[in-house]
């Protein structure tokens, strides 16, 4: 590729992340009881319509457990952007991760990853087993 080809190339990708919508406020979804309780993991991605107020004028969940879909769906609708000129569309990721026993509490929560990302962390309940004695 010669070499202005590059040059415009990456001016182009400058001003597209330049142009990016900002956000405001982020909202963590909740992990859901289910979803703990059954183990399971995994990365929900929500395409939201911003409004050029920077609201969200509507969302949809492109990928995703079904037991991680609504949470994510839910905290997507509750993000806020700076106000733009014009509507955009924007992917919200949410990763949904079970962390081990014992991990300490500050490593637990929400973790915000800009420009689109929230990790949700939590650690399962552990599971309880009784056994009958005989006797």
């Amino acid at each position: 590729m010669p070499r202005g080809w590059a040059v415009l190339l990456l001016a182009a990708c400058a001003l597209r992340a330049a142009d990016a919508p900002v956000v405001e406020e982020a909202v963590a979804p909740a992990y859901p009881v289910a979803a703990v309780e059954g183990r399971i993991e995994g990365t929900a991605i929500v395409e939201v319509r911003l409004a050029p107020a920077g609201t969200v004028a509507g969302a949809s969940v492109s990928e995703g457990h079904a037991l991680l879909r609504q949470a994510s769906l839910e905290a997507a609708r509750l993000w806020r952007f700076r106000a733009r000129r014009k509507a955009g569309v924007v992917k919200l990721t949410f990763i949904y991760k079970l962390m081990p026993k014992g991990t300490p509490e500050a490593q637990l929560g929400s973790v915000f990853r800009p420009p689109y990302t929230v990790e949700v962390r939590k650690v399962p309940p552990e599971q309880v087993r009784h056994y009958a004695r005989a006797g």
